[in-house]
């Protein structure tokens, strides 16, 4: 079931590759105004304002998001062989 979590949100984020540069809040105005599912819905921030991703509809989206958030720090740290190691992501609720 975790690597399923994982394809629906590459899916989800394959899906974005079309919006338009004009409107990049168009996401967070959305769920600002919309929860998906029953509980709220969290964006993975980069440096705590730059949107990422979205995490929605899962039974526990912020559980979701922080073994997103894990993982994308994980790899971050890697990157840089452990060194200046940030952790720049960390989820942020988009709605109540």
């Amino acid at each position: 079931m975790h690597g399923s979590r994982l394809i629906l949100l590459a899916l989800f984020i394959t899906s974005l590759v079309g919006c338009e540069k004009d409107n990049l809040d168009g996401s967070r105005e959305f769920f600002n105004n919309n929860k998906i599912g029953s509980s709220p819905d969290y964006g993975v921030m980069k440096f705590g304002n730059d949107h990422v991703i979205t995490v929605h509809g899962f039974m526990d989206d912020l559980a979701t998001c922080q073994e997103v958030v894990t993982a994308m720090n994980f790899n971050a740290c890697k990157e840089t062989d452990g060194t200046n190691c940030l952790n720049p992501y960390s989820c942020a609720p988009l709605n109540h």
